[in-house]
């Protein structure tokens, strides 16, 4: 791949889709060209953004409108997470659905390796 920019957003792609594969099986790669969702085989948009600069108001307004409901997720990295100072991935979603997601974590219980005992 010639355009280094291009092959980082990818690289970042694959990384981000082997962690919704282990969620959700049948995840892919969209083709290139959707409107604001990388993803297929996953309940909802998720869009993975590996940049030097954040963008987030024209992510999220992108997103949003091909969401249903209040359920998308951005997953972003830093431009370059190699730096000690990045703050390396962060996963942005809507407020509505991020109550649902923990309620619904509330609901099974903290996971033993995030509780304080």
């Amino acid at each position: 791949m010639a355009n280094p920019s291009r092959a980082k957003g990818t690289a970042f792609e694959n990384e981000v889709l082997a962690a919704l594969q282990e969620i959700w099986p049948d995840a892919d790669r969209a083709k290139a060209g959707n409107p604001s969702d990388d993803f297929t085989g996953v309940p909802l948009p998720v869009e993975a953004k590996h940049r030097r600069q954040w963008d987030i108001r024209t992510w999220v307004r992108k997103i949003r409108a091909v969401a249903d409901g209040h359920q998308w997720a951005i997953v972003a990295a830093d431009g370059d997470r190699r730096m000690s100072m990045s703050p390396g991935t962060v996963a942005i979603v809507d407020a509505e659905f991020l109550y649902e997601l923990l309620e619904a974590w509330a609901l099974l219980g903290v996971p033993e390796e995030l509780s304080d005992e």
